[in-house]
């Protein structure tokens, strides 16, 4: 009999780590933006080169906006297609950091990027 009890409540330990697993991933900034986002950033001595990728579950409408400061470095709407990554990369005179912000169906993310 002990060792039944045990074992079940083993069971119950096991039944309720996914919960745990997925909380953190609830408290993510990009809980909301439906597509996953990448940012890289590499200079050399007088330009830089920043690559957005974007990758959507679904067909979308995606506009993404790089800035640097108050300077926008590019503005452009692409239509990302289900599961196909998309990038966008532009080289601009040397910046320390850069922020993406993107936006599809009311929903917006920004990521930076030093």
């Amino acid at each position: 009999m002990h060792h039944h009890m045990l074992r079940s409540a083993a069971t119950v330990l096991l039944a309720s780590a996914p919960l745990f697993a997925a909380a953190p991933a609830q408290a993510a900034p990009q809980q909301n933006f439906p597509c996953s986002l990448g940012l890289q950033k590499a200079s050399n001595n007088v330009t830089s080169t920043v690559s957005v990728t974007v990758t959507c579950d679904q067909t979308r409408t995606v506009g993404m906006r790089l800035t640097a400061g108050d300077t926008e470095l590019a503005n452009v709407q692409k239509t990302v297609q289900a599961g196909v990554q998309e990038s966008v990369t532009v080289t601009v005179p040397r910046v320390e950091e850069v922020c993406a912000t993107l936006q599809t169906g009311g929903e917006s993310a920004t990521i930076c990027s030093s």
